[in-house]
C-alpha cells in the first residue's frame, strides 16, 4: 500500500502542471481531494459538455440561506485537473475535508468564518511562515514568492523522477510546521482529523495506491497517517453537531476568483494564468509574447500607436528583467514594467486597464440549465411569497404607500434586484395627488432572461439582500462619479441596505473634497437633498448627509457664478436646468444659512455682465420670485436686456431665461408685459427673423390658458409706449455733476 501526498500552495498552472505529470507517474487507484463531502455528488459534473470555468461548487443549508460556502475553480486549478483526471480514467474520487453541515455549525457557535476569514489571517500576519520563506527569498508577497517558485516554471518531464517538486514541498511544510510559535487552530485540528479518518477508510476498502490532493499545509499531517491513532481522531470529532445542506454548480468569474480567496489558496492574476495554462497546454514557450500581444490589442483599441515592434522590444525587455531576477519565465512585474515602459511610453495612465483585462481578466463561467438550483433562487422565490407578487410576463402597474410595512417591504425587494441588474420593475411617474417620497409606482413585467440573470446574481450572495449589498459594495469601490454614487445612495437608502451606506458617504465626500468641476457638484445637490428630507421615511440617519452637504454647498455657491461666463447656448440650457434643481434643493431643505449663500450666488450671476444672457435672466426671474428684486427693479433690467443696445439675439436669450418655466409673470404685472411689447415692435423685421425660433421656443413653454391671455393682451393693446416703473427719489445734484463733467469730455 503506497500513499503520495500532492501539496497545493496555490491555485495556478504550474502546480497543476505538475501535478497532473505526477499523478501519470504515480497511476493511483484513487484520488483524495481537499473538498466538502457534502458537494462530492457535483463531481461528475466536472466532465459534462455544457460546464465553463471558472465555476463554484455551492453548498448551503437549505433552512438558513446565509449558510453558504462557495468552491471556485478555474480550467488551472489543480484540484479541477485532479477531478478531470480521476473522471477521465474511471478512477475513484472522493472529498474528504470536514463536511460544511459541521462547518456551518461550529462558525455560528464560534462566530469565527471558517475556510476564508481575512479577518483572522490579517491579525496573524505576522506569524504566518509562508510570508516569512517570501521574505527570506527577497519577496514581500507570499503569493509572488510562490508564484515565481512554482507557477512561472518552464515545463518540466517529471517521468523520471520521483515526485520531487512535492517532496520538497512536503519537506519544506514539514519545517514550517515544526518552526510556528503558536498552536494549530481548532478548525485545522479538526479538518486534518477528518482526512486522515478518509484516508483510513480508503485503506479499508481495498485501494492499493492513494493520490492525496491537499493544501500543502496539511500534507505533514496526512502523510503522519500511521503515526496518529484513529482512536485520538475519532474522539475529536465525536459529538460534532452537524445540519442538512444541498449543493450546486453555479457560474464564476475572474474578478470573483481574484477579489476572494477561497478555501485555501488565492488566485492573484486569473487572466495571466489563463494564458500560462494555455500555452503548457499547446506547448508553446513565450507566454509572455502572448500577453504583451494581447495587451498591445487592448492598447490599439484605445487608439493609442502600438506596432507589432513595440511588442518584440517589450518581450526582449521582459525576458531580461526575468533573467536579472533569476527566474525562469516573466511574471506579472516584469510584464507590467515592460508594458509601461515600452506599449504606453512611460505612462502608467493605461495600466488600470490593462490590469482588468489582462491580469484578472472579464471571464464568466457557464453552468448548464439543469445543473443549477442556487440558494439565491431558493431565496427569490420565498421573498415573492412573502411580498405576494407574481410573476407575469404582461405589464403590471403596482402603487406603493411607503407608510405601510407591507408597501415598503415590497419596494425594498423591488430596488434590491434592480441593483443586481434584475429590472422586473421599473418606478413609474407618480399621479398628482400623490407628492413627495411616501408614494412610489411601479411598472412590473417578467422577461424569461431574468432567469438567467438571477442565476448570475448568485455570485453575489445567497440571498437577495446579501447579494444586493456585495454589487452594491462593488459599484462602490469602482464608481468614480459623483453623480452615480448620489444615484447609488439613494438606491441603497430605498433598498435598505444600510451597510454600504457608510462606504458610500465616506466615498461621496473624499471625492466632492477633489471635485473640480462645480457642475458635478449641483448635480449631487438635489439627490442629497431628497435623501436628507424624506429619508425618515425610510428610518435614515441623517447626520453624515448633512455634513456631506455643510461641505459642498459652500463650494457649488461660490465656485457657480464663475462656470456661467464664457459658454454657448447648450452649455448655458445644461447649467439653468442645474440652477433649477439646485434651488429646488434649497427649498427641500429650508435650511437659513444654505439659503442666504444660495441668493447670493443667485444676484451676482444675474448682476455680472459676463454672464451667458440665459442664465443672466433666469437668475433675475428667480431673485425675483424670491423677492430678492423689487418689481421696479425687475422692470428697469427687462427695459436695459430689451433695449436697442443690445444684440436682438442676446435680448431674447435673456427673455428666454426671464420667462423660462411660467408666462404668469407677464399676466400678473402689465409693466413688465408692456415693456416686451415695445421691444417686440420696434424690432427690425430681418432680426425678428434671426431671433423667431428662440422667442417660439419661450413661449412654447407657457401653458394653452397662458398663451391665449397674451394674445388677448397684445389685440387689446393701443401701442402707446410702455412706462418704465420708478420710484419717488430726490434729485441728486452730486451724481448728475460727475455725468455732465463725463458727456462734456465726450462732446468736446
Amino acid at each position: 500500500m503506497h500513499i503520495q501526498i500532492f501539496g497545493i500552495r496555490h491555485h495556478g498552472p504550474g502546480s497543476a502542471r505538475s501535478l497532473l505529470q505526477a499523478l501519470n507517474h504515480f497511476a493511483p487507484d484513487v484520488v483524495l481531494i481537499e473538498g466538502p463531502p457534502d458537494a462530492e455528488s457535483l463531481i461528475p459534473g466536472v466532465v459534462h459538455a455544457g460546464i465553463q470555468t471558472p465555476v463554484a461548487m455551492l453548498v448551503y443549508n437549505p433552512k438558513n440561506l446565509s449558510q453558504a460556502s462557495f468552491f471556485p475553480f478555474a480550467e488551472f486549478s489543480p484540484e479541477w485537473q485532479a477531478m478531470r483526471y480521476g473522471l477521465e480514467r474511471r478512477i475513484p474520487l472522493r472529498f474528504m475535508d470536514l463536511p460544511m453541515g459541521i462547518s456551518f455549525v461550529l462558525k455560528e457557535q464560534t462566530a469565527v468564518e471558517l475556510f476564508a476569514d481575512e479577518t483572522r489571517r490579517l491579525q496573524q500576519i505576522q506569524d504566518d511562515p509562508f510570508r516569512r520563506m517570501a521574505a527570506l527569498a527577497g519577496y514581500s508577497d507570499p503569493e509572488r514568492w510562490w508564484d515565481a517558485l512554482v507557477e512561472r516554471q518552464a515545463p518540466a518531464d517529471h517521468s523520471d523522477t520521483d515526485f520531487s517538486v512535492f517532496s520538497l514541498i512536503l519537506d519544506l511544510m514539514r519545517a514550517l510546521r515544526e518552526d510556528k510559535t503558536q498552536a494549530e487552530s481548532q478548525e485545522t485540528l479538526l479538518r486534518e482529523a477528518h482526512m486522515r479518518q478518509t484516508i483510513r477508510q480508503a485503506q479499508k476498502d481495498g485501494f492499493q495506491r492513494i493520490a492525496i490532493v491537499c493544501g500543502a499545509w496539511h500534507g505533514p499531517a496526512l502523510a503522519d497517517v500511521a503515526l496518529i491513532k484513529a482512536a485520538t481522531d475519532a474522539a475529536l470529532l465525536k459529538g460534532l453537531k452537524k445540519v442538512k445542506t444541498e449543493s450546486t454548480w453555479i457560474p464564476w468569474s475572474y474578478d470573483r476568483l481574484a477579489t476572494q480567496s477561497g478555501y485555501g489558496a488565492g488566485i492573484v492574476a486569473p487572466g495571466w494564468y489563463d494564458i500560462l495554462w494555455e500555452n503548457s497546454l499547446a506547448n508553446r514557450p513565450a507566454p509572455a509574447a502572448v500577453w504583451l500581444t494581447k495587451a498591445a490589442q487592448l492598447l490599439r483599441t484605445r487608439d493609442l500607436p502600438v506596432s507589432s515592434a513595440h511588442v518584440m522590444e517589450a518581450t526582449r525587455l521582459a525576458n531580461t528583467l526575468a533573467t536579472l531576477r533569476q527566474t525562469e519565465l516573466p511574471g506579472l512585474e516584469e510584464l507590467r514594467e515592460a508594458a509601461v515602459t515600452i506599449l504606453c511610453d512611460g505612462s502608467e495612465k493605461m495600466l488600470e486597464l490593462i490590469d482588468r483585462e489582462l491580469v484578472v481578466g472579464d471571464r464568466l463561467g457557464a453552468i448548464p440549465d439543469a445543473m443549477i438550483a442556487t440558494p439565491l433562487k431558493a431565496d427569490f422565490e420565498q421573498q415573492l411569497r412573502s411580498c405576494r407578487l407574481e410573476k407575469s410576463t404582461h405589464e403590471k402597474t403596482l402603487e406603493l404607500d411607503l407608510r405601510e410595512a407591507a408597501h415598503l417591504r415590497k419596494s425594498q425587494f423591488l430596488h434590491r434586484l434592480n441593483l443586481l441588474e434584475l429590472s422586473w420593475g421599473k418606478t413609474a411617474p407618480i399621479g398628482s395627488g400623490k407628492q413627495g417620497r411616501f408614494h412610489e409606482n411601479w411598472q412590473l413585467k417578467w422577461l424569461p432572461d431574468y432567469e438567467i440573470r438571477l442565476i448570475e446574481a448568485g455570485v453575489w450572495g445567497s440571498t437577495v439582500a446579501e447579494a444586493s449589498n456585495n454589487r452594491a459594495r462593488r459599484q462602490v469601490r469602482d464608481s468614480e462619479q459623483l453623480a452615480e454614487l448620489v444615484r447609488l445612495l439613494d438606491t441603497a437608502l430605498k433598498a435598505d441596505l444600510p451597510a454600504v451606506v457608510p462606504d458610500l458617504l465616506l466615498k461621496l465626500r473624499d471625492l466632492s473634497a477633489l471635485a473640480q468641476d462645480v457642475l458635478l457638484l449641483a448635480d449631487a445637490i438635489l439627490p442629497l437633498a431628497e435623501v436628507l428630507r424624506y429619508g425618515n421615511a425610510r428610518q435614515t440617519n441623517p447626520g453624515a448627509i448633512e455634513q456631506l452637504l455643510d461641505q459642498m454647498v459652500p463650494r457649488m455657491c461660490l465656485q457657480l457664478p464663475a462656470a456661467c461666463t464664457g459658454i454657448n447656448e447648450d452649455l448655458a440650457m445644461d447649467i439653468l436646468k442645474k440652477i433649477m434643481s439646485v434651488n429646488r434643493a434649497f427649498g427641500i431643505l429650508q435650511v437659513p444659512d444654505y439659503e442666504a449663500l444660495w441668493t447670493e450666488t443667485l444676484l451676482e450671476i444675474y448682476a455680472s455682465e459676463q454672464s451667458a444672457a440665459l442664465l443672466s435672466g433666469f437668475c433675475c426671474r428667480l431673485s425675483f420670485d424670491k423677492k430678492l428684486l423689487p418689481v421696479a427693479e425687475s422692470g428697469n433690467a427687462m427695459y436695459y436686456q430689451l433695449s436697442k443696445a443690445q444684440a436682438p439675439a442676446v435680448a431674447a436669450q435673456w427673455l428666454d431665461g426671464f420667462l423660462y418655466g411660467s408666462g404668469l409673470l407677464l399676466l400678473h404685472y402689465p409693466d413688465l408685459w408692456q415693456i416686451l411689447n415695445n421691444w417686440m415692435r420696434q424690432l427690425p423685421d430681418d432680426f425678428f427673423r434671426e431671433i423667431l425660433p428662440v422667442l417660439r421656443r419661450t413661449f412654447s413653454r407657457f401653458t394653452p390658458p397662458e398663451r391665449s391671455k397674451m394674445l388677448d393682451l397684445s389685440k387689446n393693446d393701443s401701442g402707446a409706449a410702455g412706462r418704465v416703473p420708478t420710484t419717488d427719489t430726490e434729485w441728486n445734484a452730486e451724481r448728475t455733476a460727475g455725468v455732465r463733467a463725463i458727456l462734456n469730455v465726450i462732446l468736446q
